[in-house]
């Protein structure tokens, strides 16, 4: 009898050392969110790269290298992120002066990378984070 309850209590110390030392430990810093994320200068890897520039107060701006079009010449857009992680762009044609919501499902976004398809244009862009 006395051999079960040190067996016992010596289980049951391993099992309260067990639990404490795998608890979780509290974050000091909680993760970034994408509208914090996503803020910066982003391209694509092709050798005329396509760029999208996110601003912290929901403006921005995107240009195609590909179509001989700079930054100085760049579409402008507002952009929100919803709580399903959904980007909303309203972009505003420099050429012709259309203004054009476009919908997008965020697939990665990180500090280094971010990937998105665009609803209404079937496109996925593949974007890294330039300086």
């Amino acid at each position: 009898m006395k051999k079960s309850i040190t067996l016992l209590l010596i289980v049951a110390f391993f099992m309260t050392l067990t639990t404490i030392s795998c608890k979780k430990e509290k974050q000091e810093d909680p993760e970034k969110t994408y509208s914090e994320l996503i803020v910066g200068r982003w391209k694509t890897s092709a050798a005329e790269p396509y760029y999208e520039v996110y601003y912290s107060d929901g403006t921005g701006k995107m240009w195609d290298e590909g179509d001989d079009v700079h930054e100085d010449e760049a579409d402008t857009f507002d952009w929100s992120i919803d709580n399903e992680d959904k980007l909303t762009q309203i972009v505003h044609y420099h050429e012709g002066g259309a203004v054009v919501p476009q919908y997008c499902n965020i697939l990665i976004l990180n500090e280094t990378r971010f990937k998105y398809n665009n609803e209404g244009w079937r496109a996925t862009y593949d974007l890294q984070k330039v300086n």
